[in-house]
């Protein structure tokens, strides 16, 4: 019925939901969070009885929803029945969806906010971490951004790889990007090696590594290897 991408942002969670509704043939149905979002009791059930109902008719269907914990944040820290209610109504939309050929998937940077009775068997229970691309991955996403424009022999994308450590996909793009129009303005025409190299100095990692250990020991938490009250090493 449902899996839950979870890990930092901006580490393709979005990326890999589209990719799969692609390679499925499957309608793809895109849902915000803060779609769902409702001040009155009833509000918010009745948006996701709407999105589950347009999925079904629109079957099969991979029903992506983003920020998922805004949707079904743990009861137990709310007394809110606006906040119950909109759990409950996702709760029984999400049982046996699969019959119906709707396939959930849920994003979220934040897993230990979800209510735990959306994570059971039957529910969202495959959970999938999805961390910064390792430098594998790095060396793909240089030479698919770099291939699609006019490059110079020479490209290393081993060492782009290693300049790039903990680098987000979309901080690679950035540095393709930039060092195309770094080319452009200059009057060389092609992507040089060096031009890469200068736009990386140039370009910050969107995550610190304070951020990435933060998320890291989310993922232990959730999956049972840390307690909530574990304090992490310093």
């Amino acid at each position: 019925n449902g899996i839950l991408f979870y890990g930092p942002p901006g580490c393709g969670k979005t990326f890999f939901a589209e990719k799969f509704a692609e390679e499925t043939s499957f309608n793809y149905q895109y849902v915000k969070g803060s779609d769902v979002a409702s001040p009155y009791i009833d509000g918010g059930k009745g948006k996701i009885a709407d999105i589950f109902q347009q999925a079904r008719e629109n079957a099969p269907t991979i029903l992506f929803l983003d920020e998922v914990d805004s949707v079904i944040r743990d009861r137990s820290d709310h007394n809110n029945a606006v906040t119950a209610g909109a759990v409950n109504q996702f709760l029984m939309e999400l049982n046996n969806c699969g019959k119906d050929n709707v396939l959930v998937i849920g994003a979220t940077n934040k897993p230990l906010d979800i209510d735990e009775a959306a994570l059971r068997a039957g529910r969202l229970e495959l959970k999938y971490y999805i961390p910064q691309p390792d430098k594998e991955t790095r060396k793909e996403i240089f030479r698919i951004n770099i291939t699609k424009r006019k490059y110079d022999f020479g490209i290393d994308y081993d060492k782009l790889a290693d300049l790039t450590e903990n680098y987000i996909s979309a901080d690679i793009s950035l540095v393709v990007d930039t060092a195309a129009r770094l080319a452009f303005r200059r009057g060389f025409g092609k992507i040089t090696m060096l031009l890469l190299e200068e736009s990386i100095a140039n370009t910050k990692p969107s995550l610190t590594i304070e951020q990435i250990k933060q998320h890291e020991n989310i993922r232990d938490v959730f999956m049972g290897i840390k307690s909530k009250k574990e304090r992490s090493k310093i």
